[in-house]
């Protein structure tokens, strides 16, 4: 994966080696379901939410993985690019469980940062 991540605001940008496996996303549904007096169900129709989940991001240097966490804590969307696969690529907003920043316990070389992310439509 060739992954790029920039802040809106202009405050950088960070290029993790990859985003960890297992990738995953979730379009949360906003349908509105109503009880009738008489019984049955009506049902409102709305578009589910843009995606949302945790991205995690997999840095060789804990300069480089701390530095990314402070490019997180910006007051600003941001926006993904994926070259390799370019479904992943989208503008976010942190939100969620917020950012966290571990040494990877198997190899205690490499660091991770765990971003929750809410899609946003530029």
């Amino acid at each position: 994966m060739s992954v790029t991540i920039s802040a809106a605001n202009g405050a950088g940008s960070t290029s993790p080696l990859t985003i960890l496996s297992p990738w995953e996303t979730t379009w949360s549904a906003r349908n509105v379901i109503h009880d009738l007096i008489g019984g049955g169900i009506a049902v409102s129709l709305v578009a589910p939410r843009p995606r949302s989940g945790e991205l995690t991001l997999l840095y060789d240097t804990e300069t480089d993985a701390f530095a990314a966490a402070a490019l997180h804590r910006e007051e600003t969307t941001f926006t993904l690019t994926e070259t390799e696969t370019p479904s992943v690529s989208m503008s976010y907003v942190v939100d969620g469980t917020g950012i966290r920043v571990a040494l990877d316990e198997q190899t205690l070389l490499v660091w991770t940062v765990t971003v929750g992310y809410q899609e946003v439509i530029p």
